[in-house]
This record gives structure tokens, sequence and C-alpha cells, in this order.
């Protein structure tokens, strides 16, 4: 059975549907039919401003659902027929045999997610890449315990600890929300009226409508602070005016928060004294020290959770269309169509 992938040709190209190699899988990987493409923003853009160094042609995509066709030589924790999910591997960004965008892809076994049978793949592949950089940034940056996955019980002392996910109607935001409200933290979040609902049902205190105007939303993020850990999943110059404003209502005190998206064009100066994080979260599960936080996350937490309802799939918008759609998804994310969803595709749909 040949492949297809939707190849971008050179930087700031539109994607071309093209016949490619069906590559035979290598020491620690595996041939993935792909049954669910994720999409993600940044994809969108390296495509319109070519922000990330990589060769041409290439294919994109940074996670993917879907079933094992042929295993490495030296694979033995999988099987062909398994139903798995993956994220690219930094090693790999560069490397078109591992993107998402087609219909036959290598996947490395150390960055695969094995599911249940009963997981759908878009459920899957909807969740995978947010909530590794969610898991790292509350976890290693922001000391955030784990929810525990066996037991309905908290640490009693997370319960006066304040957490602000601004954002929770997002991809990142519900699975942050989600994730510290589980582990009985107090959470204030912030959506837009029209995802209210959705974002309650993950188990925040309190949701602030964040397109009312900026001193409003100042002042309802001081009505329910002050918070232990702040986290920023939108990234943009709006949600940084507010964030920022709040923070400058403490006084002169130094004062941080942590950030999923670097500063934007047009985005404010932040005073002296408030310090805006940023870091590629989940490159940190490479790193031999975290080699623990990557098993839970890879062996329970999103397969478990998937498969208990612990982990609340991000709501998807499934496209038609097969890989003839993926300019569409690319122009969608950069036009700002997409608003509390992930979008997917299956790509031989």
């Amino acid at each position: 059975m040949a492949n297809q992938a939707s190849v971008i040709p050179a930087a700031s190209a539109q994607v071309e549907l093209q016949d490619v190699e069906k590559y035979p899988p290598g020491p620690n990987e595996v041939l993935v039919k792909v049954r669910s493409i994720g999409f993600s923003p940044i994809e969108a853009k390296i495509q319109k401003f070519a922000t990330h160094p990589i060769p041409y042609p290439n294919i994109l995509g940074s996670s993917f659902a879907g079933i094992i066709e042929a295993l490495g030589p030296d694979v033995k924790s999988l099987q062909v027929g398994d139903h798995i999910a993956t994220i690219r591997s930094p090693q790999a960004l560069g490397n078109p045999k591992f993107g998402a965008y087609q219909k036959f892809a290598l996947a490395s076994a150390s960055s695969i997610f094995k599911l249940d049978p009963s997981i759908p793949f878009h459920a899957a592949s909807a969740v995978v890449l947010n909530t590794a950089a969610i898991v790292c940034a509350l976890t290693l940056h922001l000391g955030l315990d784990r929810p525990d996955l066996s037991s309905s019980s908290t640490n009693p002392a997370n319960k006066n600890k304040k957490v602000l996910i601004y954002g929770g109607s997002s991809s990142s935001g519900g699975l942050a929300v989600r994730f510290a409200a589980h582990a009985g933290y107090t959470v204030i979040t912030t959506s837009s009226p029209a995802h209210r609902d959705f974002v309650q049902s993950l188990g925040p205190t309190a949701v602030i409508d964040h397109r009312l105007p900026t001193p409003e939303t100042i002042a309802a993020l001081q009505s329910h602070g002050p918070y232990d850990a702040i986290f920023d999943t939108i990234g943009t110059p709006t949600a940084t005016d507010a964030l920022v404003g709040y923070l400058e209502t403490l006084g002169p005190a130094p004062v941080s928060y942590n950030s999923l998206i670097p500063p934007l064009p047009r985005t404010r100066e932040s005073p002296a004294n408030v310090e805006r994080k940023f870091a590629p979260y989940s490159f940190a599960l490479e790193e031999p020290a975290h080699a623990e936080l990557k098993k839970w996350l890879f062996e329970v937490y999103v397969p478990e959770g998937l498969k208990s309802g612990s982990l609340v799939p991000t709501r998807q918008e499934v496209l038609t269309g097969g890989l003839g759609s993926v300019q569409k998804a690319l122009d969608m994310m950069i036009e700002d169509r997409v608003s509390g969803k992930k979008l997917v595709l299956d790509p031989w749909a």
C-alpha cells in the first residue's frame, strides 16, 4: 500500500499532496498507519512565517494516532496492530519521515503512548502534544502536584492554594484546568461565554469572562486572587495586558508567571518587576532527570486517563477530505478560525 503526504516544498509555501516513500523503521522506530492527525497552531506558524529552521521539502505535523504497521529490529515493547498515539521528538523535528501529515509515518518507540482500543484515535491525537507541555509546565516549572488516577483523595493542603489558568477554553488551557483541579487545587480560569459550560465541567472554582474590557478582567482577577501559581495558555497581547495589569496591582515586589507562548508582536513590555517565563516545556521530557515523569505521562496519565475519563479530551473539530484538507486546517489556524476545539483529520477519509 503506497504512502501519500501533504508536503511543504519550500519555506512559506502551501502544502502539496505527493506520493512519498513508505519508510522501513530503523532501530527504536515503528511504522504507523496514521488514523488521526492532531493539528497545532505552531505548525501553521512554521508554514506561514518559517519560524523554525527545518530543511525543505518537508512534512509538518507533531502529533498523530494510529495503528502500528511494522517494528524496527530492536523494538520489543510494542506489537504490530497496537493502537498508539505519538508526539514528534525534538530529534525528529526536521525529518519528514516523522511528520504527521501523511498516511504512514515513523515514530520513535520512546515517544509512544500505547492506547486501549476503546479510545478514539481523534481523542488521543487531540491531547497528546498539549498534555505533554502542560504536565511539564505545571509540575516542573510551577511545582504543582500530579493528580492521582488511582485514588479520589488529594493533598488537602492543595485546596488552600489558588492556581490561575488563563485561557481555560483553549486546547492547552482546558487540559491544564483539569490537571490542576483533579490534583485538588482551587483553580480560577477564564473563558469566553460560548465555551463556559464546557470549561466549568473541568472542575474550576470560578470562570472569568476574558472578553470583558481589560480593566474589568483585571478587576475580576483581583477579586479571586492572590494566586500561588499563574499559567497563561493564550499568550496574545490582550491576555498579556490583563495578566501584567493584574500583577502590577500587587505592588513593586518581584512577581512572575509562566506562559505557554513566547511574546507575540505588539505585546506590551512588562515592568521590571514582572517576569514572563517561557520554555519549550515538553522538551524537558527528553532529559534523563525527568525520565520518571515521562514514564508516568506516557504509561499512566494519558492512556489510563483517557480510558477512565480522568483526562478529558479536548473537543475536536473533525475535518473531512483527508490529506487534501491539510492546507485548510493550516489556514483556519493562522486566520484564528478555531475556538475551543482541536482540529483533527483522518488522512484516509
